[in-house]
């Protein structure tokens, strides 16, 4: 019996990078943007000016989809690099050699290095978190990825999607909860910014309600200041290449008033709902589909539940 091995198209974005061989690489000529779903757009915004100082920087998937495989690549690769733009990448994060400062050792002696943060801050989204399996492995939430205190809890305590809904629509928050939540979001962005060459967090600051679209996906202003961090550690002259659309606002996440009113935000930039891509999406159809995970997984919500009890307790919703 003969079998047949089904070969996967590569995706034209990262064409290039498949291409690339570090044989015939010149040294030097190119570079990458290594970490999260931040990464390719600080790429972008530094790209045209890489190539005037004669760096391509590849576009790489992030890290959170790289196998063994496509890491082994990157070694290769960043072994004859010009630049590695890094975010904080844990070692052994998710595969063998894909933490930065384990790339930061094979570089060349004469490449540069710029360390620029992972920009997450959850003073505007204080519901908005995380969770994870009995492994650690994070569980993403369906519609939105992001998870939402309350439903959580309202899975936990059984509500119906009805019951869940007028719960979230009608909870005011305690404004002295959401000020001490937004000010520790931003001492603990600072102390992780404190040993990069960038530091993110007076942009987020400056931002108010438009810093963030959710809490790890800022707005073109905020990633403005680190394309241009990365171009004033390398010496490069210019402006970061910032394009007119969002390059992370796919996804944004609900602002609520209260929540702005607490932290002397612009009210009128309130949102009541979801947008994702482009549409609004009703809260009905978030908690529906929600809802529906917990009830297969109770295990998920009743850990994020017990795991951000005092959050919940100081918000009073």
């Amino acid at each position: 019996m003969t079998t047949h091995q089904v070969e996967i198209p590569v995706p034209e974005h990262l064409r290039r990078w498949h291409e690339l061989d570090a044989r015939t690489v010149e040294p030097g000529s190119v570079g990458f943007v290594w970490g999260n779903c931040q990464a390719e757009s600080i790429r972008r915004m530094v790209a045209p000016a890489g190539a005037e100082h004669g760096v391509e920087f590849v576009r790489l998937p992030p890290v959170f989809e790289m196998d063994e495989a496509e890491v082994g690549r990157l070694h290769e690769l960043v072994a004859v690099a010009g630049v590695l733009v890094t975010q904080p990448v844990k070692d052994e994060y998710r595969v063998p050699g894909c933490g930065s400062e384990q790339l930061v050792a094979l570089l060349p002696a004469d490449a540069r290095v710029v360390r620029v943060p992972t920009t997450y801050y959850e003073g505007l989204f204080p519901w908005q978190v995380h969770a994870h399996d009995a492994h650690g492995a994070r569980v993403d939430a369906p519609l939105t990825d992001y998870h939402d205190l309350r439903l959580l809890q309202a899975a936990v305590r059984g509500s119906t999607v009805e019951q869940a809904v007028d719960h979230l629509v009608g909870c005011s928050p305690d404004p002295d909860a959401v000020r001490d939540l937004a000010t520790a979001s931003q001492h603990e962005l600072r102390r992780r910014n404190a040993t990069l060459d960038v530091d993110t967090t007076d942009a987020v600051v400056a931002g108010g309600a438009t810093a963030m679209w959710t809490v790890n996906h800022p707005a073109n202003a905020t990633l403005r200041e680190v394309g241009a961090g990365v171009l004033a550690t390398l010496g490069w002259a210019g402006e970061p290449a910032v394009p007119d659309h969002q390059m992370l606002g796919s996804s944004k996440a609900p602002l609520d008033a209260a929540v702005l009113a607490a932290l002397d935000l612009d009210p009128t930039a309130a949102r009541p709902r979801w947008e994702l891509a482009g549409r609004d999406v009703p809260w009905a159809e978030v908690a529906a589909a929600q809802l529906a995970l917990y009830a297969d997984r109770p295990d998920v919500a009743r850990r994020a539940v017990d795991r951000y009890a005092d959050r919940l307790d100081a918000l009073g919703c």
